[in-house]
């Protein structure tokens, strides 16, 4: 699979602005409370600086996947990621609540047109093999880097300047990844002009994506009985399956129900679901921990995650050459125990636990394994998609991560005993419950991937596939002038 344009992307920039939007999602949660203290948010209005960037963001990813392939995503990159640069500049000069909010909701739906444009330009401009493995291996290392160093970033910017600072941020990083992109991405939008959209299914889904967002981020601080969180939650069902009926009856459907034939893109959406669940309960969890029991400051919160976030960077180069020699499947599985171990180990904590002991252990192991899930996962997601569908199939990889990270979390925090968002009483056995459920999704993960995956494309490493390449002799040069 190339580009329809023949060209190679520029790789760095696109994983710039995919560092930037992966650090944006978890750099704000250590900067509530200043957020709080400046502008006066009360205890419900807090959540909704994390929930309106999840609702829209999830709500619009499928959409904005399908959109590339429509438009082009140079295009949808570009304007993406205008606006969220300036939305980040609204939000950190904001001086009532609900300026901060408005901006958060701007940047999840910005973000929801720029991801998916950057896998799906990935995925289009290398070919299948060693090529995407590598290609795929630096955004998910990236895309890692950004979650994991999200914490530290958030804690020093928050603790030595101000909480404006994880806003604004953006801005001077976002202006040149706007100049950069206008001028270096190659225009694809003649090639997809011929390709419409079912916009009846793009209302539909849209529409159900924001309901079960707004009802799983309503249901961390309400409960699971409330009203509102049964009322969207059920019309996001609703909506879904009125979408799924859509689909089946329209001659140029969103979501062409066949691409789920593709066992390795159905498992890598399972896993990407999973793994997303992981990473959002452990941070969360881990974060809270640190604060509530070990008493450590924003700051000193930040730098505790440091170790993980080096990790990841160290690992990013093996876990792609290990995809390469052992293929997507053994190395997900492989990645799948890792993560079981470290949320086993996590589980053990106490109130008298130490650090070093227990947690920079179990969050190194996490670690790892997370840079296995952001790297191979994406391989696994978009193998075997044609071109026209690759923002499909990116949107579909992006709203699968999402939804496992409002519905786990929600699922955690339940788990956790915790009632109405009383985050900060929570008792050591909830901490306790909530990293055996991520080691429950990990063991999730061994299993999507060892049986979902088996007999699969990727389930061998990409070099033992070059006999299979009917033309062009098995070289990436070969694939991708058969594929053209």
């Amino acid at each position: 699979m190339t580009s329809t344009t023949g060209a190679r992307p520029p790789l760095l920039l696109l994983c710039a602005a995919q560092f930037m939007l992966a650090l944006d999602f978890a750099i704000v949660n250590v900067a509530l409370g200043g957020m709080q203290h400046d502008l006066g948010f009360t205890d419900s209005g807090l959540q909704w600086v994390v929930g309106a960037y999840a609702l829209f963001y999830g709500g619009f990813l499928l959409l904005g996947g399908r959109a590339g392939d429509v438009v082009g995503r140079k295009r949808l990159f570009v304007i993406g990621l205008l606006v969220f640069t300036l939305a980040s500049l609204l939000g950190g000069i904001a001086t009532e609540p609900f300026v901060l909010v408005a901006a958060r909701a701007l940047q999840g739906l910005a973000a929801a047109a720029v991801s998916p444009a950057v896998l799906a330009l990935i995925a289009a401009g290398f070919p299948e093999g060693k090529e995407r493995v590598k290609a795929m291996g630096v955004f998910g290392a990236v895309s890692s880097a950004g979650f994991s160093g999200g914490v530290a970033a958030g804690g020093l910017l928050t603790e030595y300047i101000s909480w404006r600072a994880v806003m604004l941020v953006n801005l001077p990083v976002g202006i040149v990844l706007v100049a950069l992109a206008a001028k270096r991405l190659v225009a694809d939008h003649q090639a997809t002009r011929a390709t419409k959209l079912d916009v009846p299914g793009a209302i539909l889904v849209t529409s159900a994506m924001c309901a079960l967002s707004y009802g799983l981020t309503t249901a961390s601080d309400e409960g699971w009985s409330a009203t509102p969180v049964i009322v969207s939650l059920a019309a996001g069902a609703v909506l879904l399956i009125a979408f799924l009926i859509v689909q089946t009856r329209v001659a140029a459907p969103l979501v062409p129900l066949s691409v789920f034939r593709n066992r390795s893109l159905s498992s890598g959406n399972g896993i990407a679901f999973l793994s997303g669940g992981v990473m959002s309960v452990s941070t969360f969890f881990i974060t809270l921990y640190l604060q509530q029991v070990l008493g450590y400051s924003a700051v000193k919160t930040g730098l505790a995650f440091f170790p993980q976030a080096f990790v990841v960077f160290l690992a990013s180069v093996p876990v792609i050459r290990l995809t390469e020699k052992l293929g997507a499947r053994t190395t997900l599985i492989i990645g799948g125990v890792l993560l079981t171990a470290g949320s086993a180990l996590l589980a053990q904590v106490t109130a008298a636990s130490s650090y070093l002991l227990v947690v920079l252990p179990g969050g190194v192991l996490l670690g790892l394994g997370v840079t296995v899930m952001m790297i191979t996962t994406a391989v696994a997601a978009t193998s075997g998609v044609a071109g026209p569908q690759m923002g499909l199939a990116s949107g579909l990889y992006n709203s699968s991560r999402q939804l496992g990270v409002g519905l786990c979390l929600a699922l955690g925090v339940a788990l956790a005993g915790l009632a109405h968002g009383a985050v900060r009483s929570i008792p050591v056995g909830g901490f306790q419950a909530a990293f055996w459920f991520t080691a429950a999704l990990s063991v999730g993960i061994v299993a999507a991937a060892g049986l979902g995956l088996r007999g699969t494309a990727v389930a061998s490493a990409p070099a033992a596939k070059k006999a299979e390449v009917p033309a062009g002799g098995g070289t990436p040069e070969g694939a991708a002038a058969a594929a053209n």
